[in-house]
């Protein structure tokens, strides 16, 4: 039994390793930018978004399939729109049938973020489902690195060598393939029916993880050209600043649950003041050092509030509820990264001339306000949870 839990977690977290997959060439965004000179910056940045908008379509749509269709059958889909749509713009020379790849990767990374997640809930419960959904995390963040430091130096090979990094979803689709059991879809289970689905008590979590990612995409979207704005390095340099923003998460995956215990509702409170610090050391920086420790410090934020919103979302439904209330939260996810250049453009324009810079500067501000409120619920839902312990015992 314990062989097999072992074998499904890897499955699980090898699918895991693309739930950032969007952010995958982001090391890469500013050689990119070069190569298509007439392109607006905003338009380069799409290659990020895009994939964004089309999760927001897709999670719903495999949250409602997995009812139907073997999760597994599903999953191996999705890593070959990933492996497929990754790689093919490497073979292309026109902007718009790139962002069209770029498309499809976001099916892709949909299912990734979906599946994997109702996977760790369908499996899992209690404190185990936890540890193993900040597990899930440490996976994605560990994915994240790895593909944005190889695409940074791809990138310094040539512009359409970024591309090849999404080569690593052939880990994902072996895994997969081998190690993840076949179980039967939801409603065959079941002999046709199932329970009624009520996603009501994840709305709020949705409308935070949405407001949440107007900004912590900045990280992505913005953090290569701000180190060329700032000649404090190379894509390549880049790439190493975002790979320090994935081992912080990677590593903060596995604290999570201590964290949790001891935060208890307040955990998403300090994962966001811990974003501010992030974002504010990024805009000052005068040397990649900052920049290093910045990108650290957000990773930690990143997984934090991931985590703490996947697992109240869990929490806050039936169990035959997860998996779709799971998808409307990555929905709002997904909605918030692709209006983050948007959004936050003009905003840091409004403010300043140096546009990449302030950018990091409002998401630091927005960051504090989600912060001080996140913080007053969280210390209300602790003192309930605590005076209910007490009139309990």
């Amino acid at each position: 039994m314990e062989q097999s839990k072992g074998k499904t977690k890897l499955a699980i977290f090898s699918v895991g390793i693309l739930m950032m997959g969007a952010m995958a060439i982001a090391s890469g965004l500013a050689v990119i930018g070069e190569h298509f000179g007439d392109v607006p910056q905003t338009s380069i940045q799409l290659l990020i978004t895009i994939p964004c908008m089309i999760i927001i379509v897709a999670n719903p749509v495999f949250g409602k399939l997995q009812e139907y269709v073997p999760i597994k059958t599903l999953i191996l889909i999705g890593v070959m729109c990933f492996l497929l749509g990754g790689i093919a713009p490497a073979f292309l020379s026109s902007f718009p049938l790139i962002l069209v790849c770029r498309g499809i990767v976001g099916v892709g990374v949909a299912a990734a973020q979906v599946l994997s997640s109702s996977m760790v809930a369908a499996n899992f419960e209690g404190e185990e489902r936890a540890k193993v959904m900040g597990q899930l995390s440490s996976a994605q963040m560990l994915g994240c690195a790895v593909m944005v430091f190889v695409s940074g130096y791809l990138a310094m090979m040539g512009w359409n060598m970024t591309f090849y990094v999404h080569l690593i979803a052939i880990i994902s689709l072996v895994c997969v393939a081998a190690f993840l059991p076949d179980i039967k879809p939801m409603r065959a289970a079941e002999g046709g029916t199932a329970e009624k689905i009520d996603i009501s008590g994840a709305y709020g979590w949705a409308l935070t993880m949405f407001v949440y990612f107007i900004s912590g995409l900045t990280l992505a979207t913005y953090l290569a050209f701000v180190i060329m704005e700032k000649n404090l390095g190379t894509a390549a340099d880049a790439g190493t600043a975002t790979m320090a923003f994935a081992i912080g998460g990677f590593l903060m995956g596995f604290f999570f649950g201590n964290l949790a215990q001891v935060a208890r509702k307040a955990s998403l409170a300090v994962g966001l003041f811990t974003g501010v610090i992030a974002f504010l050391m990024i805009a000052f920086a005068t040397n990649m050092a900052m920049v290093y420790l910045g990108s650290l410090i957000f990773g930690f934020t990143t997984t934090i509030v991931f985590a703490s919103i996947m697992d109240g979302t869990s929490s806050s439904v039936s169990p035959a509820s997860i998996p779709m209330a799971i998808s409307i939260v990555t929905a709002g996810q997904n909605l918030g990264s692709f209006l983050c250049p948007y959004i936050i453009t003009p905003i840091a324009a409004a403010m300043s001339n140096n546009v990449n810079t302030y950018a990091f500067i409002v998401g630091a501000i927005q960051f504090a306000i989600m912060g001080v409120i996140a913080l007053i619920w969280g210390i209300s839902k602790n003192a309930k949870k605590t005076e209910q312990r007490t009139i309990n015992t």
